[in-house]
């Protein structure tokens, strides 16, 4: 059974807490005399990994036999050069190439042949496309549009693949950089065949490597 995006979730934060208290046990001898550094470092790492930087996004992933779970979360302007919700038909025609874009992710994620893999499913989620599904989204009023107008809307992405071969899956190339230019690092999280994993992906080094 393929891991849910709650599965996911789950596995990474077990996998950073479990290397949190790893890394707690170490310096044990000397916890008190560190304490109030220890727990401003803790906070101020906190606030950067959940601060919404232009830019920047994470993307999670999880090998589990021969299923391929992978989760993009991302300011929208980092793939669409706004994040307010569409008003204009133009910009309601670039939310809804985004999404034909998203939902076409063997194009954003390129697998190596051998390994046989295929696109499953992709779940979007994002308040920008909850506004061009909406039929009706003349009625919204002024006072949404202006919140609208302040908003800072973030893009979350699953994409579930299938391999056949997954023993022949060595590495998986990170396309997306190319497709959206607005997007300058990805802060990767993995469980991969051969254990955890983490870093940072950009334009020039885009290979996750298992």
């Amino acid at each position: 059974m393929r891991p849910t995006p709650f599965i996911i979730g789950s596995l990474l934060a077990a996998m950073s807490f479990a290397s949190a208290a790893h890394d707690h046990a170490d310096h044990g001898h000397d916890e008190h005399k560190h304490e109030d550094k220890h727990d401003h470092d803790h906070d101020h790492g906190h606030d950067s990994l959940s601060a919404h930087e232009h830019g920047v996004g994470s993307l999670n992933l999880v090998v589990d036999g021969n299923d391929v779970s992978i989760e993009l979360d991302s300011p929208a302007d980092n793939l669409l050069g706004f994040e307010y919700l569409p008003t204009s038909d133009a910009d309601k025609a670039k939310v809804k190439a985004l999404r034909t874009q998203l939902n076409e992710a063997e194009a954003l994620f390129v697998f190596p042949a051998a390994a046989d893999c295929s696109l499953k499913e992709v779940e979007l989620n994002s308040p920008l496309f909850d506004a061009v599904a909406d039929e009706h989204g003349h009625d919204h009023d002024h006072g949404e549009k202006e919140k609208a107008a302040e908003a800072h809307a973030d893009i979350q992405a699953h994409f579930h693949f299938t391999c056949t071969q997954a023993a022949k899956l060595d590495q998986i190339q990170v396309a997306l950089f190319s497709a959206f230019p607005g997007t300058e690092r990805l802060l990767l999280q993995a469980i991969g065949p051969k254990g955890q994993q983490g870093g940072e992906l950009t334009a020039a080094q885009n290979l996750i490597r298992f």
